[in-house]
């Protein structure tokens, strides 16, 4: 008894004509698989009647617990229709929330994660259907309230589902051609990745590359899970994501960028400990709910980077506090991925000989055992990410 998980994200579902393709991919998996569990994110993008903004737009004011209620309505209604578009075409299908298919969740609102998922009543449904669609991004938590996974979340209901059934195959339904070692659209040279890691995937994904939710990812190497990508326009299998790190000759798999951020530099005044500073510091921000990145402190003085949007936000806190600071923006990451990049020698001395050979300066640089990244100026974003694929994966 071969059992298959297939995710299909928004713009996969936003038509009738769409829905039919999907529905189609579904019968031909079903020719292999003796069940199917399908896992559907809400219909379309913003602007889209029943697309998770268009939802929350209708109650903008509304609290966090009553935004959770609104925002898992989206997959509802996608999993309802989809599952009536299968039943017309013939296939014995029904359909469930995420909380019936048994996703238990913890208590933070608007981005919980999955403690456990009980899948007895989908294993029932299957049982008596020969597909099973699931409402993504969503569960309860074990208080019995409704919560959601934040964005990406259908992918994370994907891989848990996956895991606690012991699923044969996962297959992720992409409207794209294939993963690629950047985005096209600001590297023209991009090339198509056919076989990729969970833990590069997830690298990617944290530091912009919009493939696969990084949570995702993580859950999916956790558990020795094996993700295959479809392209949905013909429905072939066009990326494999292992659970393992692959040996191969280039050491880089991927350059990403991230969202527009502003860059914040903060002093302290000399008649504070530096630990106190930092400390006084990174509270206030945090307590306005500004989330920071690429943190780097020296002497009294601290860098980091917000949301360009929130940037507003952070400045006035830091006036009312007396702290001395400036602000630099528009500003955005770039990033080398590789986890066979740990311990090679020369790879940060590459990495700025790429961007200075293009007149591209660092603003600010992290890095991990995976990754290297460094802060630019926005309007030098796509000249960098150019650099550095050709230094690292064209060459």
């Amino acid at each position: 008894m071969k059992n298959c998980v297939a995710k299909f994200g928004g713009t996969c579902l936003a038509s009738m004509n769409s829905m039919d393709k999907a529905a189609q991919h579904c019968i031909d998996i079903l020719d292999e698989y003796s069940s199917l569990v399908v896992i559907v994110s809400a219909m379309g993008r913003d602007g889209d009647p029943y697309a998770t903004d268009t939802l929350l737009g209708l109650a903008p004011e509304a609290e966090q617990k009553e935004k959770e209620r609104i925002m898992a309505c989206g997959e509802l209604i996608s999993a309802t229709v989809f599952a009536s578009v299968l039943r017309s075409k013939g296939i014995k299908a029904v359909s469930l929330s995420g909380w019936e298919a048994g996703i238990v969740t913890n208590d933070p609102a608007g981005s919980s994660g999955v403690k456990h998922v009980t899948p007895a009543l989908l294993q029932e449904a299957l049982d008596e259907s020969d597909c099973v669609v699931v409402a993504g991004f969503q569960g309860k938590t074990e208080t019995g309230r409704i919560s959601t996974l934040g964005r990406g979340g259908s992918d994370t209901s994907a891989i848990v589902i996956a895991a606690a059934l012991g699923a044969d195959n996962i297959m992720l339904f992409k409207t794209v051609d294939s993963v690629f070692t950047a985005d096209p659209s600001k590297v023209p040279e991009a090339l198509k990745v056919e076989r990729i890691s969970t833990e590069d995937i997830r690298q990617l994904a944290w530091e912009g590359a919009r493939i696969i939710h990084p949570g995702a990812a993580e859950i999916a190497g956790e558990n020795n899970l094996t993700i295959n990508v479809h392209s949905f326009d013909s429905g072939m299998k066009v990326t494999e994501i292992v659970p393992f790190v692959i040996k191969k000759g280039k050491y880089i798999t991927g350059v990403a960028s991230g969202p527009e951020v502003t860059q914040v530099w903060a002093v302290g005044d000399t008649m504070t400990a530096p630990h106190g500073f930092f400390r006084k510091l990174f509270s206030l921000v945090s307590d306005a709910g500004v989330s920071m990145d690429m943190f780097s402190v020296t002497g009294n003085t601290a860098l980091f980077t917000v949301p360009t949007n929130q940037g507003e936000t952070v400045s006035a806190v830091l006036k009312e506090n007396g702290i001395e600071f400036s602000t630099l923006g528009s500003c955005a990451k770039v990033s080398i991925v590789g986890a066979e990049m740990h311990g090679m020698k020369g790879v940060m001395a590459r990495f700025a000989h790429a961007l200075s050979d293009v007149s591209v300066d660092m603003l600010q640089t992290v890095d991990s055992h995976a990754t290297i990244s460094a802060l630019v100026l926005m309007e030098q974003r796509d000249r960098a990410l150019q650099a550095l694929h050709k230094e690292f994966i064209e060459e």
